[in-house]
């Protein structure tokens, strides 16, 4: 028979643990639980969390944008979308309020939606006056002169890290990619050279002229001999790949200036600005 004295304990025991147990996993604590856990960037285990808050509250704003959020910066795109269509039924962005819809215009930013991105500031009436966000937009569409354009009506209401971002932009100078196709046309080699790519154009010089010189020699000496055929024909290889590659070269040059400029853009965004 187990004493009277022990019986007592074991009940307390329980009954501590019972309470211990209900206390620690109320909507509360699960919610600071959940902020620590997402504060420390332990995405996964504030998922759970946070979805313990909405079974427990099934109108909890905040659990539901802290699952928002988490989605959004795993870029788990139909997740986020599911997220908030459980919290108001449907994706009605036009009527999203400034926290929820900050964070969709990231998801659509990330995700390279910069359309989506911008008919969302038209259409939701709360963003018409974030003059950040919608030059944003401009920018990642590479509209320089529109961007500028948009600065000058809103009275450079902009912050400086995007006006500057606007200002490289209108600066650019682009390659021009026919003008690199003649280059290396007179001088191979010379129309990567002048898109910035001076290795590449020394590559180019030097087998070209190489195999056309290889090419000379060997018709000086056999023009019957099939080997300077051979060298010649890799010589004009050579040399229209070359033009060729001496204009792309140019339009790359042109996307990679522009590209940088968009992913500032994307970081200013991105970034808790």
């Amino acid at each position: 028979m187990i004493p009277l004295k022990t019986n007592f304990l074991i009940l307390f025991l329980l009954a501590s643990i019972d309470l211990f147990a209900q206390d620690f996993y109320n909507h509360d604590n699960s919610f600071k639980f959940g902020e620590y856990l997402y504060n420390s960037n332990q995405y996964g285990l504030a998922v759970r969390e946070f979805e313990r808050c909405v079974f427990l509250k099934s109108d909890d704003r905040e659990s539901f944008l802290y699952l928002f959020k988490i989605h959004r910066k795993s870029n788990s795109f139909d997740q986020a979308i599911t997220c908030y269509k459980k919290y108001s039924g449907k994706l009605d962005f036009a009527k999203m309020d400034t926290a929820f819809g900050s964070e969709y215009f990231k998801l659509l930013i990330q995700n390279d939606k910069y359309q989506d991105a911008e008919y969302f500031l038209k259409e939701n009436p709360l963003f018409k006056s974030d003059y950040n966000l919608r030059i944003s937009t401009i920018l990642m569409r590479k509209d320089w002169k529109e961007a500028a354009k948009f600065e000058n009506e809103v009275n450079h209401q902009i912050n400086k890290s995007l006006a500057d971002i606007t200002s490289q932009g209108l600066a650019l100078r682009n390659k021009s990619p026919v003008l690199a196709g003649i280059f290396s046309a007179i001088i191979p080699g010379t129309g990567k050279a002048y898109a910035g790519r001076w290795k590449d154009g020394v590559i180019s010089f030097l087998m070209t002229s190489s195999a056309a010189f290889v090419s000379v020699r060997g018709f000086n000496k056999n023009p019957k001999s099939f080997y300077p055929w051979a060298m010649g024909t890799l010589a004009v290889v050579y040399y229209s790949g070359n033009v060729y590659g001496s204009a792309q070269a140019a339009l790359k040059y042109n996307k990679n200036k522009e590209d940088e400029l968009v992913q500032k853009t994307r970081g200013f965004v991105l970034g808790d600005y």
